[in-house]
């Protein structure tokens, strides 16, 4: 078999040559940034792959699909492989024109437009928040006298919390006005507004295998969102023990909202619900694609199998590893986001007990501003421990240590700790 591969992903995460295996031809498309500088990390990221080229601008850039098909007419590809959230429509496209297996536009569609997303799953009585359709001012002006201040107003298409938008006033919708001028247009903004929900965000992520779902589990990210990494916050999350009361409710959820959407025999997925302060779970939306922000490092340290490797694998006809039904451990994550300002000092180790893995990404004397991705951080460490307690614990006492040891110079010109 002859599978083409799109990718972003660094290649020292990602191993498709390796995961496809000798029986199969692997062509690999993908975005310059994902390569390794130097140039025997890069020869040996690049082996084994019967055809490799490096695209600049990857997210945008048309060239992929021209390139693809260009491909496709030397030799046919038999399969269409892509992880990332922002390749998924432009696979299932390709496959169309292919004639090759795998997720449909149809399903890509209804996991990538938001508002395709919620219609499916209000059909079929998923709970939701109010959401409507936002291509003019007046769309959000009518949903907002209907529904009340405050609302979120966010990509149809987004991911990472990129451009999503919580309104509270008129001022907040000027500055919406300012961002969006397709707003203003006759085609319109690709925009969706929803109310408001106050709440304790879950995330439940697996994979499902041949229509068999090998592991769904919840996880927590407690008292922070993926809106406070933005505001200089930094956000946090942890496997749910099994007998958590909240576990059975987010998968049984969750499962009721891949069974109402298109979802691909064979996929992975990341799904967001709200635990409301009166104890009700809302389903925000799902992904057909791992979760980001080093979520899939929690699975791996909790479960023990890489979900990318079971996902390329089992596509090949490979046997992968197998899924354990629990994680031997609870594991969790906390990122640390930049702040506005010069970086003066940074630690280059944790010594916090329960920490597996500190990283840093930002040396000193590197200038800062907010993130703006929910996945944007200039440190980060993962734990394990016995329970969701203790790990949350961890997180904690390492939220406080980086906070303490890293300084960042304001433009001010006053140097504080983070």
């Amino acid at each position: 078999m002859r599978y083409l591969v799109l990718n972003r992903t660094p290649l020292s995460v990602v191993r498709f040559a390796e995961w496809l295996g000798p029986g199969h031809e692997a062509v690999l498309l993908t975005d310059a940034a994902a390569v390794a500088a130097d140039p025997r990390e890069r020869s040996a990221q690049l082996a084994g792959y019967a055809h490799v080229e490096l695209l600049d601008d990857f997210h945008f850039n048309p060239h992929v699909e021209s390139r693809a098909l260009a491909l496709h007419r030397e030799r046919p590809f038999d399969g269409v492989i892509a992880l990332s959230e922002f390749d998924l429509l432009r696979a299932a496209r390709l496959r169309r024109l292919f004639g090759a297996p795998g997720q449909d536009v149809a399903s890509a569609t209804a996991f990538r437009d938001k508002l395709v997303m919620k219609d499916v799953l209000a059909a079929a009585g998923v709970p939701l928040a109010p959401y409507a359709a936002v291509s003019h001012l007046s769309d959000l002006l009518g949903f907002v006298e209907e529904n009340g201040y405050p609302v979120v107003v966010k990509p149809r298409s987004g991911g990472g919390s990129m451009d999503v938008r919580v309104l509270h006033g008129e001022q907040d919708v000027a500055a919406l006005l300012d961002a969006h001028r397709d707003l203003g247009t006759d085609d319109g903004a690709h925009l969706l507004v929803e109310g408001y929900v106050e709440h304790e965000l879950l995330h439940v992520d697996g994979i499902v295998v041949d229509g068999e779902t090998r592991l769904i589990w919840p996880s927590t990210q407690g008292d922070s969102t993926c809106l406070d990494i933005k505001r200089g916050r930094a956000l946090h999350s942890c496997l749910l023990d099994a007998d958590d009361p909240l576990f059975e409710p987010a998968r049984e959820l969750t499962r009721r909202a891949l069974a109402a959407l298109p979802t691909p025999d064979t996929a992975m997925f990341h799904a967001e619900l709200f635990l409301t302060p009166d104890g009700r779970l809302v389903f925000n939306e799902v992904a057909s694609r791992l979760g980001g922000g080093m979520i899939e490092d929690v699975l791996r340290l909790g479960f023990g199998v890489f979900l990318l490797e079971v996902y390329v694998r089992h596509l090949a006809g490979n046997e992968p590893p197998a899924v354990p039904a629990a994680p031997h451990t609870i594991a969790g994550l906390s990122l640390f986001p930049p702040r506005a300002g010069a970086l003066v000092a940074i630690p280059d180790a944790c010594p916090v007990p329960g920490v597996t893995e500190y990283r840093r990404y930002a040396e000193p004397g590197a200038e800062l501003g907010l993130a703006t991705l929910s996945v944007d951080k200039i440190g980060s460490v993962l734990a394990t421990g016995a329970s969701r307690d203790k790990v949350e614990a961890v997180l904690a006492e390492a939220l406080a240590w980086f906070e303490q040891a890293t300084v960042i110079r304001a433009a001010s010109g006053e140097a504080s700790a983070s």
